[in-house]
């Protein structure tokens, strides 16, 4: 699940850590009813009760942050990293995270398996998101988006994703689960939640059109490109970055200001590298393993820390608007 490089490596208080870093039901409550669900409530509520433009926008922006937090919660969960409990872990993740924002959690996590398994890989199934070769110019890093937001991942992770469940795990790699066709598709489970959320809605505000328009407009626009974006800087590389394990592919965002905390990394998802050296951390550890790391001059070589978010993106972005051959050469 990690470079080979960190198994070599002797720190005790690396070590210490990981012994500690478990996760708590209190914590995965609170942010799963508090600033999850709570916070998405209070966005929503001021509308319910002016129904107006500027109050849709607001509970639009609400509904577009908390589904990326609870997208977050759900892919601690994937790791085990959510509640102790594993059967718990998995139910409370995909029924109150993942099913509610359109995420097969089953199907989600196998994909998910694989990208970390096979990150650097031709064969990382979330290679296409965050390799440069097809947004190498400003036209293909505009059209890329553009076709996950307008049916691009509507047909990846509904239609082909959601038709298939993981059933067993890889014979020769334990850590590898796959797909497999049989039984009923996992996507039926998100009939019953989205039809208790539409009707919910229906019967707090009497507009039977307001499920389309703050729940599936949100998931298929502005959820879908914040997600793919920062999925794309959490493992793009610049020209100059230099290579390393999983092919320098492991990024951690240093400097995250509240804006880009609410819509981009809930949870200290910034903490990208870290998650993927020791993915069983829950995301409330990956802080203080982040500082333990950068004591380690072996580690922290292993991956990249970029400024910001911004920074990162306004740098690629030249590097593709004015010298878009560097990327071919790289790729």
């Amino acid at each position: 699940m990690y470079p080979v490089e960190i198994a070599q490596i002797d720190d005790k208080e690396l070590a210490d850590f990981l012994k500690h870093a478990k996760p708590r039901t209190a914590r995965a409550l609170l942010d799963l009813i508090i600033w999850c669900w709570g916070m998405m409530i209070l966005g929503i509520a001021p509308y319910i009760l002016m129904p107006n433009i500027w109050t849709f926008l607001l509970a639009f922006a609400f509904v577009t942050s908390r589904m990326g937090a609870l997208l977050a919660l759900a892919h601690d969960a994937q790791h085990a990293a959510f509640l102790p409990d594993k059967k718990w872990n998995d139910a409370i993740a995909a029924w109150f995270c993942a099913y509610p924002v359109g995420s097969i959690y089953g199907s989600s996590r196998a994909v998910h398996m694989a990208h970390h398994k096979l990150l650097g890989h031709p064969d990382d199934p979330d290679r296409n998101f965050h390799l440069e070769d097809n947004k190498s110019t400003a036209k293909e890093f505009v059209i890329h988006f553009a076709r996950l937001v307008f049916g691009g991942q509507l047909w990846t992770s509904i239609i082909k994703n959601g038709l298939l469940r993981p059933m067993k795990r890889d014979k020769k790699d334990a850590e590898l689960v796959v797909l497999q066709r049989t039984g009923h598709p996992e996507i039926l489970n998100l009939v019953p939640v989205q039809l208790f959320i539409w009707g919910a809605l229906w019967l707090a505000s009497g507009q039977f059109w307001l499920y389309f328009a703050l729940w599936l407009l949100p998931i298929f626009t502005t959820g879908t490109f914040l997600g793919f974006l920062r999925g794309f800087v959490d493992h793009a590389r610049l020209k100059d970055d230099q290579q390393g394990p999983m092919e320098g592919r492991l990024v951690t965002v240093l400097n995250v200001g509240p804006i880009a905390r609410w819509y981009l990394a809930p949870f200290d998802f910034k903490y990208h590298a870290e998650h993927h050296l020791f993915p069983v951390v829950p995301h409330y550890g990956l802080e203080e393993l982040h500082r333990i790391l950068q004591r380690n001059s072996e580690i922290r070589k292993l991956y990249i820390c970029r400024p910001s978010y911004a920074q990162f993106l306004k740098e690629y972005w030249h590097q593709i608007r004015y010298q878009p051959e560097t990327l071919s050469e790289q790729g």
